[in-house]
């Protein structure tokens, strides 16, 4: 018999199809087009001698053969993935210069770069919080996670790795002042904290509170987590989120008070466009991708 693995891409074609009972969402895990997978997938079919699947139309199924040979072609790509992610943890290695905002650096990135240099343990992450970003490239910071709006426009590669839905929140003795009076929150009294200016609070209110003026009023700190600290304090009501302050809420140092949330800002991870993908940086992203997929669902 001749050697079978000389269609291993198909065969990972093959894979990703019955999985996703698809050809065009194979095609989109795999970057690869439509017609490559269907030929991918004819090339299987003649070699094995039998179809792999039913067609109907734009919609295919797993035929009886199909769906004999999946879970040991599934089996065997998994073992050939472990395989090769214990070998790369052993052999990758570099050190990887991050910019990150301040709030995200220290809140929810931090944590992250701790769980990836467990994996990858000859890799070394800089952590440098910034407001401005650094600049990119060579002999500067290998990756930018910042606010969209402030990553580069020109020179890099970009990623969107998740969005900050603010929300008003307060400590539960603060929460418990406001339940006396029928939970009924004067938002043109209300006592605001904010996070470095006053825009995320007035893009609350012109969504919430349009007739409003109460955003202008309360504290003003230079960092969230500042912020936060002034909040469970009891000092005010400040915009929480689910993955900043994760923390916080889910231990009940910080209570949500109204429904209503806004659209914060977007984080983006930026690298040089030279970057190689199989660099210390290239790597490092795609992790990161994986590892908050839910958190832009």
């Amino acid at each position: 018999m001749k050697n079978p693995l000389r269609h291993l891409n198909a065969l990972r074609v093959f894979e990703a199809a019955a999985r996703h009972c698809s050809f065009a969402k194979a095609a989109g895990e795999l970057n690869v087009s439509h017609s490559v997978v269907s030929q991918h997938i004819r090339n299987l079919e003649a070699w094995f001698g039998t179809d792999l699947f039913i067609r109907y139309g734009n919609r295919v199924e797993l035929s009886e053969d199909g769906r004999d040979l999946l879970p040991q072609i599934a089996s065997g790509l998994q073992i050939l993935t472990d395989a090769s992610e214990t070998l790369l943890r052993k052999t990758r290695s570099g050190t990887l210069v991050v910019s990150a905002e301040p709030a995200l650096a220290s809140l929810w990135l931090r944590k992250r770069i701790t769980e990836f240099c467990d994996l990858f343990p000859r890799i070394e992450v800089d952590l440098r919080p910034a407001w401005t970003p650094a600049q990119i490239g060579e002999g500067r910071a290998d990756m930018l996670i910042h606010f969209e709006t402030r990553i580069p426009r020109s020179g890099v590669t970009k990623d969107r790795l998740f969005a900050i839905d603010g929300y008003p929140a307060a400590a539960p003795d603060l929460r418990d002042s406001l339940a006396s009076r029928d939970d009924q929150i004067d938002w043109d009294r209300a006592l605001l904290i904010h996070d470095n200016g006053k825009e995320t609070w007035h893009k609350w209110y012109l969504a919430h509170e349009p007739d409003s003026a109460g955003w202008r009023s309360g504290k003003v700190h230079s960092d969230l987590s500042l912020a936060i600290d002034a909040a469970i304090d009891g000092e005010g009501i400040i915009l929480a989120d689910d993955i900043l302050c994760q923390r916080e809420i889910s231990s009940g140092q910080l209570i949500r008070l109204d429904p209503r949330s806004v659209r914060c800002v977007w984080y983006e991870i930026a690298l040089p466009k030279e970057a190689s993908r199989s660099s210390a940086s290239t790597l490092f992203k795609n992790w990161l991708l994986e590892h908050s997929e839910t958190l832009r669902e």
